[in-house]
């Protein structure tokens, strides 16, 4: 009996020390996100290789490199992260399938390739990426990234063949009040607020 309750005691030990490191690790990797996008990603690479069965390694990866692709580097680069941004995103999706905020970072993902070359990507992406934002909305209603993301989609639409955006404006205040109310548990997405709360002044 006193063999049994060692073993279990040095189980249960193990297990917390193994997600004590996971949690440091997502933490540093959530920590770099705001200075070095770079160390950001390669950090949640590592933990992604270590905790194989876990989409929010692979997530946050992808966000890093979509948040790399916005047109602040050299083409070279920015095809560099927005394929590896795939990869994870691949990754993710064969860990949770039909999961919205996935859903949500292709469709990001698919903004950043029409921005890079609007001839090229600009028919063949999208109207896939009304469909994956209509299925993440349908999905998740109150989702306050699917709500802002997808509100920012149809917003650029909407300039791009010179249409009021004002319908979709109602949209980002519902976001933010969303962001406002939204608990989260573990390392679950909470990012956005701060990119809605630009969006609305767009709406200003």
């Amino acid at each position: 009996m006193k063999t049994i309750i060692t073993i279990f005691i040095l189980f249960l030990t193990l297990s917390l020390h193994a997600q004590t490191s996971y949690e440091k690790a997502m933490q540093k990797g959530l920590e770099h996100m705001a200075t070095d996008l770079q160390a950001a990603s390669q950090q949640f690479e590592r933990v992604a290789k270590a905790e194989s069965e876990n989409w929010l390694p692979p997530y946050y990866a992808a966000l890093c490199h979509i948040n790399g692709s916005w047109g602040q580097n050299s083409k070279e680069q920015t095809l560099f992260h927005m394929n590896k941004a795939q990869e994870f995103i691949n990754d993710a999706e064969l860990l949770s399938d039909n999961n919205p905020e996935i859903m949500v970072l292709q469709g990001m993902l698919n903004t950043c390739w029409i921005q890079y070359d609007s001839r090229t990507y600009g028919m063949k992406l999208s109207g896939a990426t009304n469909v994956i934002y209509q299925k993440a909305f349908q999905l998740a209603p109150d989702n306050p990234r699917v709500i802002s993301n997808r509100a920012r989609w149809l917003m650029g639409s909407a300039k791009f063949f010179g249409k009021d955006i004002t319908p979709y404006c109602g949209e980002v205040d519902r976001a933010i009040a969303l962001f406002e109310k939204e608990t989260t548990t573990g390392f679950d997405p909470s990012w956005g607020k701060k990119v809605a709360l630009n969006v609305k002044k767009g709406c200003e």
